[in-house]
């Protein structure tokens, strides 16, 4: 060994040679050198001779001295290097050398392959090197060896069955497998079978927690969404290459208000490694000058065309949520006006998703209420592709049993709603209100929401936009259901098999009623009326297990005996959503009352339904004397009278009408009652002999 110093590589065409350049008479024969810096540290060069090196100097270039730790006059020892070990496969990391150059240029790596091998033949190569490497006419790039496998000399000199292993140097040899791999963060794009394992950034937020979404009940919708949108951008750059896959660029969230769209979009957002999300209200675009609202549109875009043209597939994940999007994306000719714009904005939003220049690091995310007004073009495959609706949460997904069931129909915010109407009773609770308000001081380890906090909520504060009309229910039920004979009885036993036939296997009430009734259409235009309907239908639709009463049927189709009258635009609105299957995975029960059976046989009606039930007067004096018996208005002596009057007479009455003539004798005087009723009976031919026609 001996002492020499460092010096620079004379020329630039021995520095692209990954040589160290020595004096042709310190090494006459020698092929390789060991280089000691100090510190137990070594290195191995190949080495070429320049006589411009003085003797007891090393010539190295740049990239060699900054693996190396060598700095210009450094005193090292050099021995000379026997190898001992072929290279029999090597993986280098390539970037440009200039790290600011940005390029879409296609570098081949089969070809780079064949000219590494012929560049470097024979030279020894060590684990960490780096190296300068110039391809074709290309920009120079910066390699690092980052793997190396081989075999001994002495294993395959003796004919012996040598496997390769991990090495940390070795002596390239021309049947040497050479990979390449693009360096974490670099714009090189590299092609061609010889491309290794490529470093990249995961698409999937690597701090991210799925348990801790935030997004209850809704966790199929979520899962349909990663699957369709996401898994493919999850797998390798060149797999999907080779699949021949493209990413999906957008997704649609549709659904009733308060589902939980917006959160979605916002954890998709968080879930993903991109660039950070621009959240667009949709009326927002909209601009009182012209060409402004488009021009808005294509700004949205400026920063992922920009990043695509400088980084090509290496570029970041870009994400668009347009909040309201039905207000910008209309169907093509459905606003009035000459200006066109809604027509132009769609246009616009169209060519930037999947337009001629389409490009491949965006992901739309549009959110509505109303999918049906949105422009097909925007829904097709390549574009709105992915279209989820995000329905009311599942009771399944609430902790809870009782609260579950009670707020099966809620909505996400109704359930937010539910807890903060809950909490606030309880701090309520926990407030002084004498000259001053003051809260308890120990209001702190009191402070807790309790059952009955949640029932005051459910009872006074919070109703579901999609649950039971409890009012209207409450009022129709006033007086209950009074099993006044046989006919109810069994009027009750066929009900309950249909509601059990609509229910299958789902064993909970129905948690959508809604009572569809002339009374809360008065002064409707059939137009209105229709929609009105066709929005009761819909809503029930959103729920797995529903029931709609559509009350006096007849008085809804506007009918009327004179003429007669009827609106034939609510009757074949009626027949279609009657005869309509609902959506798979819903159930839906439609009960309809009506005091004119003719009426709606003549107008092909009855055949929507799956039964008629009739529900006949009361015929009988014992169906009477059962209906005052529940009044608990007449004594027993007062029944014993009723009943001898009504004794052998002809009796033929409606319920509703008999209690209202009930609601008249409590307040008549007890004395003269029980005459009153039977007059009244009479006077209105409830109550007749039988030899009377």
């Amino acid at each position: 060994m001996a002492v020499f110093k460092v010096t620079k590589c004379p020329t630039d065409d021995l520095s692209l040679s990954n040589c160290a350049v020595v004096n042709e008479g310190d090494f006459p024969s020698a092929k390789h050198i060991k280089v000691h810096t100090g510190g137990g540290q070594n290195f191995v060069f190949s080495i070429k001779s320049h006589p411009t090196i003085p003797k007891y100097n090393v010539g190295f270039s740049l990239p060699q001295r900054k693996w190396a730790v060598l700095s210009l006059n450094q005193d090292i020892t050099v021995e000379v290097y026997h190898p001992d070990e072929y290279i029999s496969s090597i993986v280098l990391e390539a970037d440009y050398m200039q790290k600011k150059t940005t390029s879409q240029e296609q570098y081949d790596t089969d070809e780079m392959a064949k000219e590494f091998l012929y560049s470097f033949p024979n030279q020894i190569f060590t684990v960490d090197q780096q190296l300068a490497f110039a391809f074709k006419d290309k920009k120079l790039l910066l390699l690092v060896v980052k793997d190396i496998e081989a075999v001994g000399i002495a294993a395959i000199k003796e004919g012996k069955d040598a496997k390769p292993r991990k090495a940390k140097l070795g002596q390239l040899i021309p049947n040497t497998v050479v990979q390449f791999e693009k360096a974490e963060s670099s714009s090189l794009n590299l092609v061609g079978k010889s491309k290794g394992k490529q470093v990249r950034q995961s698409i999937i937020n690597p701090d991210w927690d799925f348990q801790k979404m935030g997004i209850g009940g809704l966790s199929n919708e979520f899962n349909a969404i990663f699957r369709r949108a996401f898994a493919s951008r999850v797998f390798p750059p060149e797999i999907v290459e080779q699949l021949g896959c493209k990413h999906v660029k957008g997704i649609l969230l549709y659904g009733p208000p308060g589902t939980g769209k917006t959160l979605m979009a916002r954890q998709i957002g968080k879930m993903l490694n991109a660039r950070e999300p621009k959240i667009v209200n949709g009326p927002q675009i909209l601009d009182k000058y012209v060409g402004e609202s488009e021009a808005n549109v294509r700004r949205l875009f400026a920063e992922a065309e920009e990043e695509e043209k400088r980084a090509g597939p290496n570029s970041g994940l870009h994400i668009i949520i347009f909040d309201e999007i039905d207000a910008i994306c209309k169907q093509r000719g459905s606003v009035a006006g000459n200006t066109g714009v809604h027509d132009t904005v769609v246009n616009q939003l169209l060519s930037k998703i999947d337009g001629v220049e389409q490009l491949n690091n965006i992901l739309v995310i549009g959110m509505t209420n109303r999918r049906d007004m949105i422009d097909e073009a925007l829904l097709r495959p390549g574009r709105l592709e992915v279209q989820v609706e995000i329905s009311l949460p599942d009771e399944e997904d609430v902790d809870l049993y009782e609260l579950a069931t009670l707020t099966k129909n809620f909505s996400g915010a109704e359930l937010e709603g539910l807890i903060r109407a809950a909490q606030a009773t309880a701090m309520n609770r926990l407030i002084k209100a004498s000259s001053k308000v003051e809260v308890d001081p120990e209001a702190i380890e009191k402070l807790l929401v309790t059952r009955s906090d949640f029932m005051n909520a459910l009872e006074n504060d919070i109703k579901p936009a999609f649950g039971t009309a409890q009012e209207i229910l409450n009022q129709c039920l006033a007086r209950g259901i009074i099993n006044w004979g046989p006919p109810v009885t069994n009027i009750m036993e066929d009900g309950m098999l249909f509601i059990q036939q609509a229910r299958a296997t789902d064993t909970s009430d129905f948690p959508f009623v809604k009572v569809c009734s002339p009374e809360e259409m008065v002064g409707f235009t059939e137009t209105a009326k229709c929609l009105t309907i066709r929005k009761i239908f819909d809503d029930a639709y959103r729920s797995t297990l529903s029931c709609i009463l559509v009350d006096n049927i007849e008085r809804l189709l506007d009918y009327g005996p004179i003429g007669p009258r009827y609106s034939n635009l609510t009757l074949q609105a009626l027949l279609v959503l009657l005869k309509k299957q609902p959506p798979p995975g819903k159930k839906l029960l439609i009960l309809c009352t009506s005091s004119r059976r003719q009426v709606l046989e003549e107008m092909e009606m009855l055949s929507a339904f799956t039964a008629v039930l009739h529900v006949p007067n009361l015929s009988k004096a014992e169906y009477l004397l059962n209906v005052l018996e529940a009044s608990d208005v007449f004594t027993n002596q007062e029944l014993k009278q009723i009943t001898h009057h009504v004794h052998g007479k002809r009796i033929f009455i409606g319920v509703k009408k008999l209690l209202a003539l009930i609601d008249m004798a409590r307040q008549t005087d007890e004395r003269v009652r029980v005459l009153k009723l039977i007059t009244k009976l009479e006077e209105d031919g409830a109550l007749e002999d039988p030899g009377m026609a």
